[in-house]
């Protein structure tokens, strides 16, 4: 009887505590909604304001970032390149972060988001080498245009040749 007493007292214990740190794994998250990220990204790209994103805007968004991101300005983004931009947006949010509340914060914030890539379809080293389809080693306009219009396609939820804010609030 004693050991039946001592182990349900034991995991009553053992669910009291699970439920205190409860809480601490609800918590609510301070970062941007999906919501709000798919409306500050559609206000990004979309040039003539009409609410979404066609094409030929991605397209000219993927040209506008790739232009970003190649740096030596000789028609190729390489892993450094990519490395590089990402190192220098840490470096700017963390300058951000420390930041008191108020107007600073303010334009260190729209720096970043200035800074901050909308769209480049090969960021992360998988998807680099993914997008890299000649095996060199560095994206060419060409390849990441091709992967930005495959993306857009996959985004494209409806098939209209838009992308709206449905299109980016979904999961692919």
């Amino acid at each position: 009887m004693t050991k039946k007493t001592l182990i349900l007292g034991l995991s009553a214990i053992a669910i009291a505590a699970s439920s205190l740190a409860t809480p601490s794994f609800a918590a609510k998250h301070d970062g941007p909604t999906r919501e709000q990220r798919a409306a500050w990204t559609i206000k990004k790209l979309d040039t003539d304001k009409d609410g979404k994103v066609s094409r030929a805007e991605a397209d000219a968004a993927a040209s506008r970032v790739f232009a970003a991101f190649d740096a030596d300005k000789n028609g190729q983004v390489t892993p450094d390149e990519v490395k590089a931009k990402r190192e220098a947006f840490k470096a700017a949010r963390a300058e951000m972060r420390k930041a008191d509340k108020g107007p600073e914060r303010q334009e260190l914030r729209a720096k970043l988001q200035d800074m901050r890539p909308v769209m480049l379809p090969a960021m992360g080293p998988r998807m680099f080498k993914r997008a890299d389809t000649n095996k060199n080693g560095s994206l060419s306009l060409a390849e990441v245009t091709a992967a930005a219009d495959k993306r857009f396609k996959a985004r494209d939820s409806n098939g209209d040749g838009f992308i709206d804010a449905a299109d980016l609030t979904r999961k692919i």
